[in-house]
């Protein structure tokens, strides 16, 4: 039985169609990247002017970075409303970032600024014991560090959950640096963040 060339077409619009909506829904739900998600990426590359369009529409940015190979949402920055004007509701929450959680979101940025400056591998991977070193410098010596350990892997989980780390398949003690940190944290402003990062922890502990 011969097949009818419009029902082809029909059937390979709507299935271009259903890939452009998985690449929609994902790009809401967190980042795409290439490495990670392949087919994802081709997508969106294929649709990108429809797809930047779309979240135009709804108020936010499509940003992707081809040469670090992620792309992701942000929420537009929008003048506030005049008075009479309808102020448009946001699809993604602001964030607030606990000291803990910014002090080891620099930390991780600049060791991968090193690691860019060092070494030619696209990936940066990173041991829990490393990040243990790096954060106890910025706490003060504690009796129970069986306690600190535990807060400072609580911490290293959260980070995972927000995208910035992916621990490696069957080594629980490691971790790759997701490169989307360049777009939070700049090379100008991790020295910068960090004296500031120490300065607030003297302060608390002479408090």
């Amino acid at each position: 039985m011969m097949t009818d060339p419009n029902e082809i077409k029909t059937n390979l619009t709507a299935k271009q169609q259903q890939e452009k909506s998985a690449v929609q829904i994902k790009l809401l739900k967190g980042p795409v990247y290439r490495a990670k998600h392949k087919d994802l990426w081709l997508w969106l590359e294929r649709d990108l002017f429809q797809i930047r369009e779309y979240f135009q529409q709804i108020g936010l940015s499509l940003l992707l970075d081809d040469a670090e190979g992620y792309a992701f949402l942000k929420q537009q920055s929008l003048d506030e409303a005049n008075e009479g004007e309808q102020d448009i509701p946001r699809l993604i929450t602001r964030r607030s970032l606990s000291f803990s959680q910014t002090l080891l979101m620099v930390l991780l940025r600049k060791r991968l600024a090193e690691h860019d400056s060092e070494d030619s591998s696209p990936r940066l991977i990173v041991e829990r014991h490393d990040m243990h070193q790096w954060l106890t410098g910025f706490y003060p010596v504690v009796s129970n560090e069986v306690k600190q350990k535990k807060e400072f892997d609580a911490l290293i989980k959260k980070i995972a959950e927000m995208g910035f780390l992916s621990q490696l398949p069957n080594h629980q003690d490691e971790f790759e640096v997701q490169r989307i940190l360049k777009a939070v944290i700049n090379a100008e402003q991790i020295s910068e963040l960090i004296d500031m990062l120490a300065s607030q922890h003297n302060q608390e502990e002479q408090a």
